[in-house]
């Protein structure tokens, strides 16, 4: 039963699909004019979309003056997702977590920033001008994440009161869930505001076994990936802001700038829809994939050499990693991922640790019978793997300060120097691993041993990494 009845609707997308089935002659933009011009080979695929790719016409409204069919599709959203307010996104997440940066800094202020943020939050601080201080869990014997200590929060605020507000990943890649409404505490009373990259988790909260949501845990802000494990199309994400203590007004003044001035009509419809379906259908549909997930998980506990991997901290049961040892020694989740692969069953990501599988509703009973059966097969011969050398855990400290503001990093002049030469000098650009896209090196860090190691480590194990200065020999961009 729907409560509010109003979320039974969808306005963008119904302004959207009555123009295109009313309009008599197309003398406007984009020139494929509704799917008559475009490859023939293709149009097969497209030809149900591209009628909906529109522009701002008629009643289509314009989602950087928003006063109709979208403001109206927004203002759904923010009552479905808990919100004050809400932006809809066609930049991806990346986007909001840029205007939400660039919105709440000014060139040299201090931010709070989570180590293990995604590169968007980092590009951000760049962007900014920002100074960023760092805050971790730090990471435990196995090489697992910790969560956030609040109390660490607390004493980044007391050590830097200018900083502007504390900005975190809450689900990450793998689904472990930060101490949201502590940190938030921590923040509010220091009068300041906790933004919160959410990409992972813009299903939580719509079923009671669920975490709840980063804004019903005090959030301020929260930035969604409609588009990753709900129902949108990709790229198409939200921007939520709840209370006074992020300007709304300047987060849509550098949405404006930001996002493209030809939004797709295609992707702000998805995550009208993606709205509707989870308002009316969510909690339901959910209820039906835990279901299949703990079938799933009782299967995997069968199995003798591959398990789950283990967590310390709250987890979102949509994620699954997956790690196998063999006699005590490692399998690299890449060899795990290349087999699930070759019977044409795809996972998110793998590294040398783990294959991660994400799933959705819209997962079929079928799926999960084939994965099922293809992790029985893997189980019976991954004996036969080679075995993993102990992987290398980067530790990195629960709370440290960068030498200087971003951006003066990112304008000075930079060198490739050889990875084994590159020790005790300044890293000029974030190496990256992606996925995840959670750096190993930031800029303006000095690069140690442990780095090196950590990097050679992934590059032997086939991760792909972005930020390499070459790949032979391998090396790295370092300041002048």
């Amino acid at each position: 039963m729907v409560k509010d009845k109003a979320q039974l609707r969808a306005p963008l997308w119904e302004a959207v699909t009555q123009f295109a089935g009313d309009t008599m002659g197309n003398f406007h933009v984009p020139g494929h004019k509704g799917g008559r011009f475009f490859d023939r080979e293709a149009s097969s695929f497209f030809s149900s979309l591209l009628p909906l790719d529109l522009t701002e016409v008629g009643n289509l409204d314009d989602l950087h003056q928003a006063e109709g069919a979208i403001a109206e599709a927004q203002q759904l959203a923010a009552a479905c997702f808990g919100a004050d307010r809400s932006f809809f996104l066609v930049g991806g997440s990346t986007a909001g977590n840029l205007a939400l940066i660039l919105a709440t800094c000014q060139p040299g202020d201090r931010l709070i920033v989570q180590r293990e943020s995604h590169q968007s939050v980092w590009n951000g601080c760049i962007l900014a001008g920002v100074q960023p201080i760092y805050v971790s869990g730090g990471i435990d014997e196995r090489g697992l994440p910790r969560s956030l200590d609040p109390e660490v929060l607390r004493e980044a605020f007391s050590r830097y009161p200018e900083a502007k507000a504390a900005f975190i990943t809450s689900p990450d890649y793998d689904g472990h869930i930060q101490p949201v409404r502590q940190l938030a505490q921590v923040c509010h009373a220091c009068n300041r505001p906790l933004l919160v990259d959410e990409a992972h988790g813009a299903h939580l909260g719509f079923h009671p076994d669920l975490p709840a949501s980063a804004l019903n845990e005090g959030a301020d802000a929260a930035v969604q990936s409609t588009h990753k494990l709900l129902a949108a199309m990709t790229q198409a994400s939200m921007l939520h802001l709840k209370g006074l203590r992020v300007d709304n007004e300047r987060v849509a003044s550098w949405l404006r700038m930001l996002q493209s001035s030809s939004p797709s009509y295609p992707l702000m419809a998805s995550l009208d829809v993606a709205r509707r379906l989870m308002a009316t259908e969510g909690e339901e549909q959910l209820e039906r994939l835990l279901q299949r997930l703990l079938r799933l998980r009782l299967e995997v506990n069968r199995l003798q050499s591959i398990r789950e991997m283990p967590a310390v901290m709250e987890r979102d049961p949509l994620k699954l990693s997956l790690m196998a040892e063999v006699r005590g020694e490692a399998v690299s989740g890449i060899r795990l991922a290349r087999f699930l692969e070759k019977q044409n069953l795809w996972p998110e990501l793998a590294d040398h640790r783990r294959v991660l599988a994400v799933f959705t509703p819209g997962n079929q009973e079928a799926e999960f019978t084939r994965f099922i059966h293809a992790l029985r097969h893997l189980d019976d011969v991954v004996t036969t793997f080679p075995r993993e050398s102990q992987q290398i855990h980067l530790q990195t400290p629960l709370l440290a300060d960068s030498a200087q503001p971003l951006d003066k990093i990112h304008r000075q002049a930079a060198v490739p120097v050889p990875l084994d030469e590159a020790v005790g000098l300044v890293a000029k650009v974030a190496v990256v691993p992606y996925p995840p896209g959670i750096p190993l090196i930031l800029p303006g860090e000095t690069i140690s041993e442990q780095h090196v190691s950590a990097i050679r480590d992934q590059y032997q194990n086939e991760a792909k990494i972005r930020g390499l200065a070459s790949r032979s020999p391998l090396s790295i961009f370092v300041l002048q």
